[in-house]
């Protein structure tokens, strides 16, 4: 299982709140903690806790946040070699509430200063994948010049497109797996996506332009997924949770752990969905996943 994930590494500066501040309002912290985060740098953590070979391409700051990315990526069995250290590391300051809700403010630092130059030096670990992993918290031009290079040498590719931007239909058509969650489909298609019948329309506008298949995380409600030849919900375990930053980025990296298994898109959502339920009971983007998760190989 081959995985490269080119994305962003943050440092989450997360604030325990009775619940998330409103505007206007002035709320006493309950604690403080320190976590690993970046949506790129958990999928990577994940992949590589669940068996698969990941190498990361990306940036971290050249500040002692910066090695300690890199560290924790490595104790993590992520390959760094293709991580690069400049300007200030990013990072993530994380509301999390006691209903397990959270609110983010994200500084990109060193994330947003990932270049396409930089991508096209690391092309041969692209195009030696079995599966890309890409999102949005670099550049688009960095993650147009991802794809690229995996599209013409058939790399299946998974975005996760967060945060919520607009997609050009050129980067879709190139995405063998999308995976917004309901607010982010909206954004893309600009459609409703409340009830089954606006998921399958919104889903249905996404294949028209390209992408091979649509999966849409719904949290506790588990997920709705589309291709050419099917659709459906998969329910998500019922668990009491703890902190659900994070749980997106966990489904994705087991999504792509279960497309190199060539699982079928269901089971591959069914072990997604496991993992991100069992995440969520935990605190932090990256919990130590159990050896029960992990692949056989």
């Amino acid at each position: 299982m081959n995985i490269t994930v080119v994305g962003s590494t943050n440092i989450d500066l997360v604030y325990l709140v009775p619940h998330i501040v409103a505007a206007g309002e002035t709320l006493h912290s309950t604690k403080h903690e320190l976590f690993f985060g970046g949506k790129g740098a958990n999928q990577a953590v994940t992949a590589g806790q669940l068996g698969a070979m990941v190498h990361f391409i990306g940036n971290v700051g050249a500040d002692d946040f910066g090695e300690q990315i890199k560290q924790n990526l490595q104790d993590k069995g992520v390959n760094i070699a293709a991580v690069q250290n400049v300007g200030i590391t990013g990072q993530a300051i994380i509301q999390l509430a006691d209903s397990g809700e959270n609110s983010i403010i994200l500084f990109p630092g060193a994330n947003f200063l990932v270049t396409p130059e930089q991508i096209e030096q690391h092309a041969e670990r692209i195009v030696s994948s079995e599966v890309l992993l890409l999102q949005l918290e670099i550049p688009m031009s960095a993650v147009e010049t991802a794809a690229n290079i995996a599209s013409k040498n058939g790399v299946p590719i998974i975005l996760n497109p967060a945060p919520a931007q607009q997609i050009s239909d050129s980067l879709l058509s190139k995405i063998s797996i999308l995976t917004p969650n309901e607010t982010e489909l909206a954004i893309l298609t600009g459609m409703k996506t409340e009830t089954e019948e606006e998921l399958f329309q919104a889903c249905s506008s996404l294949l028209q332009k390209g992408v091979g298949a649509v999966v849409v995380t719904l949290g506790a409600k588990g997920a709705y997924y589309m291709n050419h030849f099917e659709h459906g919900y998969v329910q998500a375990n019922k668990v009491v949770a703890k902190d659900t930053t994070g749980a997106g980025d966990a489904f994705n990296g087991a999504l792509a752990v279960g497309l190199c298994q060539r699982s079928s898109i269901k089971d591959s959502i069914l072990y997604a969905s496991k993992l991100s339920a069992y995440v969520v009971t935990q605190m932090g983007a990256q919990p130590a996943i159990p050896s029960s998760f992990r692949v056989k190989s």
